[in-house]
């Protein structure tokens, strides 16, 4: 039941001036720990933070019905980010009776906030912070790949690909790392993903790789995310719909032979060069690229034919001076001459698994997940007993059975029937009957405590279990199996 809702806006470049007239007003709005992150952000990225907090704690005075100082104070109330790095009320004075929904979106000088207070809610967060399943995100890793795969490449630019809420490890933990590993760029799927991006505080060039609807051209111009430019008509269009302070980053998409999106003509992209040069107000060519279909396969034929396609259609174009040039995505980085030393777009292998399966040979990459789960019960049962739905397993024998509070719904599939997890020491123990939503069982080689973890991707004992393995087993690819990880899996950026 919705108890109140209450929304608020603000002039961002008037909140700022009022917090360079009263440097105090700073430690007035936001609490010790939103003090924390302020001092991360840089130039308008700052001020963006404190409008934000600021009108969303008057949206909650409103929802509450109180007003600020009635009821309800600056520091009762505190706005942090969740696991998937969306803002969050993490403390507000009725956080005993009332579920907090706040929003907070930013439009060029303008930031808007809305608050929604619920009581008695039918459903819980959809993370699951209360059940011993997790996954671990490895900063270690993540940095040993970004470092591994520059040095390979010799790359000057590396562009972080975060896509799928980074490819299923989390997006506020990756991109967290990945800043920390002093990637250069970040490339994603669609606007709202970009958009998130500037949200979370992340002021390097963002790429988005999807086509983006020319309606939203303004949207992407005010947060200076690059847009792939793929047709004359949508060019044509971006022009027509731009506001006339709004100059928007455009990448050049090239299709040598992925057949998806982008130009396949040296005319057509001659044509939108001189469309966007002579339009220097409304656009700015930030980059050009294109993408290999086979770079992850033996098919090194087909590679060469892409990147011969390239060059006939590149070589000699004019571009503005600093045009980034990216062509290689993980497989071309990882096995092939790079072909361009400009910028590479990595996301498989920053993440640490083998985009070939083991069909290309090895790289030093280090795996960035493991999935782990504690036993929530032990129990040991005689022989010829019946586990899990459809009775498709018996016991032969006294068995010990443990339950993992994984299941398909956490995108552990149910195919992984007859599969292993690892105890501490590396021992296999088999998944045995059907693996239901929630839950499965494994067999057990003897008496273990409750509370003890399996790992279900990842290393124990000197054994390891991978993406790859788990793909492999289910005749598909490590990506699907790593984007399947569900949201209510709580991510801990670890080491």
């Amino acid at each position: 039941m919705i108890y109140g809702n209450g929304i608020d806006a603000q002039e961002i470049s008037g909140v700022a001036e009022l917090a360079k007239r009263r440097p105090r007003f700073i430690d007035v709005v936001l609490t010790p720990s939103e003090r924390a992150i302020f001092e991360t952000r840089k130039g308008k990225h700052q001020w963006e933070f404190l409008a934000g907090r600021f009108s969303a704690k008057e949206a909650y005075s409103k929802a509450l019905g109180t007003g600020i100082g009635s009821g309800v104070s600056w520091q009762d109330l505190e706005i942090l980010y969740d696991e998937h790095g969306a803002p969050a009320l993490v403390k507000h004075p009725r956080s005993n009776d009332l579920l907090a929904h706040v929003s907070i979106s930013h439009t060029g000088d303008s930031v808007h906030t809305s608050v929604i207070l619920e009581t008695f809610p039918d459903m819980h967060g959809s993370v699951s912070t209360h059940r011993p399943a997790w996954l671990e995100i490895s900063q270690s890793a993540l940095t040993h790949n970004v470092q591994y795969i520059r040095e390979l490449t010799g790359a000057k630019r590396f562009m972080a690909v975060v896509k799928a809420n980074a490819y299923g490890h989390g997006s506020a933990q990756i991109v967290t790392a990945a800043l920390a590993a002093g990637v250069d760029a970040f490339g994603v799927a669609t606007l709202d993903e970009a958009l998130w991006l500037r949200q979370f505080g992340v002021d390097l060039p963002i790429l988005v790789l999807g086509v983006v609807s020319a309606e939203f051209v303004n949207l992407a111009a005010e947060n200076h995310i690059v847009v792939p430019l793929t047709t004359m008509t949508w060019l044509e269009e971006a022009s027509a719909n731009l506001m006339p302070d709004n100059q928007l980053l455009v990448a050049i998409a090239v299709d040598t032979g992925m057949t998806r999106i982008g130009l396949r003509s040296r005319q057509s992209i001659e044509a939108v060069i001189n469309f966007v040069m002579a339009r220097p107000t409304q656009f700015d060519i930030h980059s050009i690229g294109m993408h290999f279909a086979t770079a992850d396969t033996p098919d090194i034929a087909y590679w060469g034919k892409q990147l011969a396609r390239w060059h006939q259609l590149t070589d000699g174009l004019t571009l503005p001076e600093g045009t980034w040039r990216h062509l290689a995505n993980s497989g071309t980085a990882l096995w092939h001459q790079n072909p361009s030393t400009d910028a590479i777009r990595v996301g498989a292998g920053m993440y640490g698994f083998d985009p070939s399966q083991g069909t290309m040979p090895p790289r030093d990459l280090k795996p960035v997940m493991t999935l782990k789960a504690g036993l929530v019960q032990v129990k040991q049962v005689e022989a010829d007993v019946a586990v899990s739905y459809g009775a498709t397993y018996h016991t032969t024998e006294p068995t010990w059975i443990g339950t993992v509070p994984v299941g398909y719904a956490d995108g552990y599939a149910r195919q992984l029937q007859g599969y292993y997890g690892l105890l501490p020491d590396g021992r296999h123990v088999e998944i045995i009957g059907r693996i239901a939503m929630d839950q499965m069982m494994v067999k057990l080689p003897e008496k273990v405590p409750v509370g003890t973890v399996i790992t279900l991707i990842g290393q124990a004992g000197g054994e390891s279990i991978t993406l790859v393995d788990l793909a492999n087993r289910l005749g598909t690819i490590p990506y699907e199996v790593a984007t399947g990880m569900a949201a209510r899996l709580p991510r801990q950026l670890v080491d």
